[in-house]
């Protein structure tokens, strides 16, 4: 299997290769009849301008920009009449009546005395040299008087692009060495930090994810390298999480086990003839078991909502009755904690969502708030009608949570009072539950706290 960086490397070499063969076929298939057309026309429009000024200008100044031109384009030019008489010959030129009379084709001169400008390719018959030779029509005022004969040798325009030809091979020659470099230069350095991510997810892979890239650019390979830090820094978090609720969920799980052997054990071999004795550690043993059982339904109720396995119950409901059916159910422990429990609502709201759902979101956020208050202070369920929603508050005058700790709050068993060694209701659940159960609504929910003041949990509900 090839590579990312051959594959690279071959693809601009191939695109090299493909732009030189190109300007080959250009340059070699084009190049000579291109440049030879380019000197015609060049030729051509300076007779033509020379025949312009005809007119205006003396014989003396004729001859003069006549010869300028013959010395510019080494070439050779004769002016005849309309019979093909000379009327001025230079140099070579002089040569010009018989070369037309042998090789310059009575239609063609024609066709120069009608107004028509020619080029007519012409060989010399001793040397064998190739030449053009251009006709001009001479106009005198709205008459034809002549031609303007200009023999430009095509030997120099060999030898220009001749000479063109082999430095296209030098140059070609040196581009493509350079390109070869270059190319596997480039092909290197850019394949290099997709190596490095290769190598960073490989380690992740194999559960080293402590493994960061440091690729700076800020292109999309920089881009890519920051998302993988990124998923790098989320996995992490993710498996202290899963580390944490491994050791917290033995935890848990080992109390109440340890306690339901202590006095299972202790009912066999110590207390099995006392009848009160026996009836208190059993009953000690019933209430370890359903909160044994309290958890490990809280741990699959987290799980199942988390992975959506478990669809909501959609219903409308009032949210009035439900907020004070809740509420009393906490009369007894408001009584022994001596922590006070009021309700404000204002009349009947009917919302729609899961019932039994909402119940279970203000169960957990009343066991937070009873867990985080001392005797004396209160907790009030606020529940509102704003527009289309219905605002839920759940306060309490316990000891706040600081700005650290509401990062981490609806996180699975985590603790903002480090100092806590136990809780008097729930599982350790309860938060990160109720963030999945309002998410599961698409709810807006969020938490207040001032430190020493006190929190205010709140969640919105559609009105139905």
């Amino acid at each position: 299997m090839k590579s990312i960086a051959v594959k690279l490397w071959s693809g601009m070499m191939l695109l090299v290769i493909v732009v030189l063969i190109l300007l080959w076929l250009f340059q070699i298939v084009f190049l000579e009849s291109f440049y030879t057309n380019q000197r015609v026309d060049e030729v051509k429009n300076r007779g033509i301008a020379v025949l312009k000024e005809l007119d205006d200008i003396s014989r003396d100044e004729l001859e003069s920009r006549l010869d300028s031109f013959i010395y510019d384009y080494n070439c050779s030019i004769n002016l005849v009449d309309t019979q093909g008489n000379n009327v001025y010959s230079n140099g070579a030129a002089r040569q010009m009546p018989m070369m037309i009379q042998n090789y310059f084709r009575a239609d063609h001169f024609n066709e120069v005395i009608s107004g028509k400008i020619i080029s007519v390719p012409l060989t010399h018959p001793r040397f064998n040299s190739t030449y053009m030779l251009i006709g001009i029509p001479v106009n005198t005022g709205e008459k034809i008087t002549g031609a303007l004969l200009i023999n430009m040798p095509l030997a120099p325009v060999k030898d220009t692009a001749a000479i063109l030809k082999k430095q296209l091979i030098y140059i070609s020659t040196i581009l493509f060495f350079v390109a070869l470099l270059l190319s596997f230069i480039l092909a290197r350095t850019f394949i290099k930090p997709i190596l490095s991510i290769t190598r960073a997810t490989g380690e992740m892979a194999s559960g080293n994810l402590a493994v960061r890239l440091k690729i700076k650019s800020r292109d999309e390979i920089g881009r890519l390298s920051l998302a993988i830090n990124h998923l790098g820094e989320e996995l992490s978090k993710i498996e202290q999480l899963r580390r944490d609720f491994v050791a917290n969920v033995s935890h848990e799980l080992r109390t109440p086990l340890s306690l339901i052997r202590g006095y299972a054990e202790t009912i066999r071999d110590v207390t099995g003839g006392n009848e009160e004795k026996r009836a208190k550690q059993l009953e000690i043993i019933i209430e370890e078991s359903q909160r044994l059982g309290a958890i490990v339904d809280d741990i699959l109720d987290l799980s199942q909502m988390q992975s959506a396995t478990k669809a909501l119950n959609l219903a409308d409901f009032d949210l009035n009755n439900t907020i004070k059916d809740i509420a009393e159910r906490y009369d007894l422990i408001s009584s022994q904690t001596g922590i006070r429990l009021l309700v404000n609502s204002h009349g009947s709201v009917i919302v729609k969502g899961d019932e039994a759902r909402v119940q279970q979101v203000l169960h957990n956020l009343l066991n937070n708030a009873f867990n985080h208050s001392q005797s004396g202070a209160s907790i009030v369920i606020n529940m509102e009608r704003n527009d289309e929603k219905a605002r839920i508050e759940v306060s309490d005058t316990g000891k706040g949570i600081s700005q650290e700790d509401m990062k981490h709050i609806w996180e699975r068993y985590y603790k903002a009072d480090k100092s806590s060694k136990s809780k008097h209701l729930g599982t350790g659940l309860g938060l990160a539950i109720v963030k999945n159960i309002l998410e599961a609504h698409q709810c807006k929910y969020g938490v207040e706290s001032t430190v020493g003041k006190g929190t205010v949990f709140w969640f919105n509900l559609p009105v139905a």
